[in-house]
């Protein structure tokens, strides 16, 4: 799909606001047209009907299903992936992150760390 196709005929939100009504009666005489709004050849907004907002919808939710079942294919499956050796390493890093985020200066939240009621360290 391409998005970057230029509508043949768009209209001005000046002239949107002022046809609204007619805009709305056009759209449910003709569901699947769409009416675009827009100044100096720059698409703003997309006015549709309610039924053709459903449908699209529907349209993007069977589209990030399917992405998910195909993520999900192409996951590695039990045991396929991360050797315990590497796994054990990112634990290790994560833990070594973790014990340099809490020992570090100015670190607030400690109990016991950083200046006393009376400024002194």
């Amino acid at each position: 799909m391409d998005i970057n196709v230029t509508p043949p005929e768009m209209i001005s939100p000046s002239r949107a606001a002022g046809t609204l009504r007619s805009l709305v009666k056009q759209l449910t005489q003709d569901p699947s047209s769409a009416i675009v709004i827009g100044e100096e050849d720059l698409p703003q907004a997309v006015l549709l009907s309610f039924s053709a907002f459903q449908a699209l919808l529907a349209a993007a939710g069977t589209v990030d299903a399917a992405m998910v079942v195909d993520r999900l294919a192409s996951a590695p499956q039990a045991g396929e992936g991360l050797s315990n050796a590497a796994l054990e390493q990112l634990v290790a890093d994560a833990e070594d992150d973790a014990t340099t985020v809490h020992s570090a200066p100015g670190r607030a939240g400690g109990v016991g760390r950083g200046p006393d009621a009376d400024g002194r360290a």
